[in-house]
């Protein structure tokens, strides 16, 4: 709504749209005035007659007549308005102005072309002929003529419009008469499109719309769609000034068969540190019967005493909203659900921080495929922090190279699960949660190409509640057995039994070094070429946290929870560490420092007592393996690769990235993922891809995502579009799937077709959806 008068009055009222931002305009082919008028500044030539001009002035030659004063070849400047032009004649009696050939009129907001022009300088009203206009930020406004009075009120007559700068537009807009009073309303009569050579593809006979340059409350344009699912689709919104910052939408719309869909956003932006946004949907839906809905809240507080607020709120009443409703496809697996809250500020001794979060996951799958659960597992949990407050102190050095630091956690915290199967295991299971801890931290010494690093930590935790039962025996089991729950499809949630207190001291000494190098000169390899150098540097560490008996009992909400000791440690978990991190550094000469192109961690873990793997099981003695790859050889190419392996049984934390960028703008991106006990108690493993490609100089472009999940062995969604793109227009081709492994969803339909046709500046014109 920031747009200028002309783009918002002609544009919004030719399509049944809001036009998105669109590209800076091409540079004009005709002459600046700097390219015109390069020989000395504005001043008035001395002269006979010459003063009795208003304006300043400056040309190839200028001439008076009696009352007649004549300019060739130049350009005129009063009170803000620049005109330029072959010839300029100006009656000093009457104060009248006409000009011809090459004219260019430049003021606020104004940039006027045309061939010839008539006007009352001092009234700044007139006429002109054959003009062009450029309307921020990229439109460009055609007429035969135009009338217009102190340049506030404007009458055009057979109007062209169109964001494209080619000669010949991919499409265009036609109005036969247009006027425009920037103090009131715009009014406009037969307007159409053209695409291409196809003379009428849109028409609307007229349409009234507020024209005052700054935000003006009113009725936005009509929108209109069809669906094989929904039907016709007729939504109109309205605008709403608050203040200078702050402004709102309602926007509902109207399926056929389907209902209203609700729907509406307000913005704020008070100053430059503080900004937000909240919106919102939601329909009853006929044909299920069902409320859906889906709102968010986004909130950036910045103040000036270190003072940080955030927020970003989502929820919805399935993940499939978005995509029903044409909002785009929602990914399933992705945090496209999760919100967060964080207040906080820094202080020279600490930090303090209050924050809140859920994280909700859907589940559609009947079988989850792993000891933990049953067929009948749910169908949509909750995990929600409801709040927590931090406070951290920041190392302070003891002695020597010894820091101590520490914190205090104070929250309370949720699970709810839901089931559709079973409405009876619908609950929410809260607790709160105390914790503090202390960590004397650094070097103990070092002897030559030898370090030794030293951790040791104390940590108390109360728990207001604890498991109704253990998730597994602290004690441990026989090694490959698999935990054993009385009632596994709700067990590891169901925190409502009796209060618990854990007291733990976790220790962790490392030995690193000597590091060895080998460097290697002019190589060439996969098309780098220069010098390499190859760092290893091993490392030994041995790490112990005391056991707290009833640790089967306890919650696994977060880290504080499953891995409360250092170096990710489990509660009475004794093991020790031998592994190696390497360096490849390369630079192209002699003369260029060293750059970081790849970074490998690798590890193993004896552990002494029995550990509960992510897979279920309990393992002993040498069990897992870590691996983390990191290749940034560029900036079009960057891998990362992390993997946490249970040796020879397949049980696996997984986590690889790959994104490499085209000379040509496309890309590609791909993520592989598998999880065993994540925060959910749900193992995970699927594949994410997706990317641009760019074919036939940037007219033909594919581009595609997907999401396939290893244990339903399928796609749980994926989208494909294919553009063929001309100056301004694109056509789009674009198949959608999405798993239906749920009854809430809209026609049941697993496989999509959608076909629009998109125009520059306003977006989809038509589309078509079965």
């Amino acid at each position: 709504m920031n747009r200028s008068w002309m783009l918002g009055a002609v544009s919004a009222l030719l399509v049944a749209q809001e036009l998105p931002p669109a590209p800076a305009l091409q540079p004009l082919d005709a002459p600046t005035p700097a390219e015109l008028l390069p020989l000395r500044p504005f001043q008035i030539e001395r002269g006979p007659g010459n003063s009795r001009v208003p304006f300043a002035y400056r040309g190839e030659g200028v001439k008076e007549d009696g009352d007649l004063w004549v300019l060739e070849q130049g350009a005129i400047q009063a009170e803000g308005l620049l005109l330029l032009a072959d010839r300029i004649e100006y009656r000093i009696s009457e104060g009248r102005l006409s000009a011809t050939g090459h004219i260019r009129l430049e003021g606020p907001d104004l940039r006027l072309r045309c061939e010839r022009l008539q006007m009352d300088w001092k009234m700044r009203s007139g006429e002109a002929w054959a003009l062009q206009m450029d309307l921020p930020p990229t439109w460009t406004l055609r007429s035969a003529h135009v009338a217009f009075t102190t340049l506030r009120t404007w009458a055009f007559d057979d109007v062209e419009l169109s964001p494209c700068p080619e000669e010949n537009p991919g499409w265009k807009a036609k109005v036969s008469t247009f006027k425009v009073d920037l103090d009131g309303f715009a009014t406009m009569w037969n307007a159409r499109i053209q695409l291409g050579l196809i003379p009428l593809i849109y028409y609307l006979p007229y349409a009234v719309y507020p024209a005052r340059a700054e935000r003006t409350s009113g009725l936005l344009p009509p929108r209109l769609g069809m669906s094989s699912a929904f039907g016709t689709t007729v939504g109109l919104s309205y605008y709403q000034v608050l203040g200078d910052s702050v402004d709102a939408t309602f926007s509902p719309d109207y399926f056929t068969k389907e209902g209203t869909l609700w729907g509406g956003d307000v913005r704020w932006h008070p100053d430059l540190t503080h900004e937000g946004s909240a919106s919102g949907e939601t329909i009853q839906q006929r044909t299920l019967n069902e409320r859906r809905y889906r709102y968010s809240l986004k909130e950036v507080w910045q103040r000036e005493d270190g003072w940080q607020l955030t927020a970003d709120i989502n929820q919805a009443s399935d993940n499939l909203v978005d995509a029903d409703f044409g909002k785009g496809i929602a990914n399933l697996g992705t945090t496209s659900f999760d919100s967060a809250l964080y207040l906080g500020r820094n202080f020279t001794f600490g930090s303090l921080s209050l924050s809140a979060a859920e994280q909700r996951s859907f589940f559609f799958t009947s079988n989850q495929g792993d000891p933990f659960y049953s067929p009948d597992f749910l169908d949509s949990l909750r995990r929600q922090t409801l709040p927590q407050a931090e406070f951290r102190f920041f190392p302070v050095a003891l002695f020597g190279p010894l820091y101590l630091d520490g914190g205090l956690r104070l929250g309370r915290f949720a699970y709810r699960i839901e089931s559709e199967n079973n409405p009876a295991l619908d609950h929410t299971y809260a607790w709160n949660r105390e914790d503090a801890n202390t960590r004397l931290h650094g070097r103990l010494g070092q002897w030559g190409p030898f370090r030794a690093d030293f951790e040791l930590m104390g940590r108390a935790t109360h728990y207001s509640s604890s498991l109704r039962a253990p998730i597994f025996d602290p004690n441990g089991g026989a090694n490959d057995t698999v935990v054993n729950l009385k009632d596994p499809t709700v067990s590891p949630f169901q925190v409502d039994g009796n209060a618990s207190s854990r007291y733990l001291i976790s220790s962790h000494l490392r030995f690193s070094g000597p590091q060895v190098g080998r460097s290697f000169k002019e190589v060439s390899l996969l098309g780098y070429t220069g010098e390499l150098k190859h760092v290893v540097e091993p490392f030994f560490g041995f790490t112990e946290t005391s056991r707290y008996g009833e640790d089967g009992m306890l919650p696994r909400f977060d880290a504080v929870d499953a891995f409360p000791g250092v170096n990710e440690s489990a509660s009475g978990e004794r093991s020790f560490e031998v592994g190696f991190k390497q360096h490849l550094l390369g630079r192209p000469g002699s003369g260029t420092g060293f750059a970081d192109l790849a970074r490998l961690q690798i590890s193993t873990r004896y552990h002494a007592s029995p550990i509960i793997l992510s897979d279920g099981r309990y393992k002993q003695g040498w069990s897992s393996v870590d691996t983390d790859l990191d290749v940034e050889p560029d900036d079009r190419w960057r891998i990362n690769l992390r993997r946490s392996s249970e040796i020879g049984a397949g049980g696996s934390d997984d986590a690889l990235s790959l994104d490499v960028k085209a000379k040509d703008g496309g890309h590609f991106n791909l993520a592989y993922f598998s999880t065993g006990l994540n925060r959910f108690l749900l193992p995970q493993k699927g594949l994410q891809f997706g990317g641009l490609h760019r074919i036939w100089d940037d007219r033909l472009r594919l581009e595609f995502t997907a999401n396939y999940d290893f244990r339903s062995r399928g796609f749980a969604s994926s989208q494909v579009a294919l553009a063929f793109v001309q100056p301004c227009v694109a056509y789009v081709l674009k198949y959608t799937h999405v798993a239906l492994n749920t009854t809430l969803v809209s026609g049941g339909r697993e496989d999509r077709v959608d076909l629009s046709l998109n125009l520059r500046g306003l977006g989809d014109l038509f589309s078509f959806r079965h």
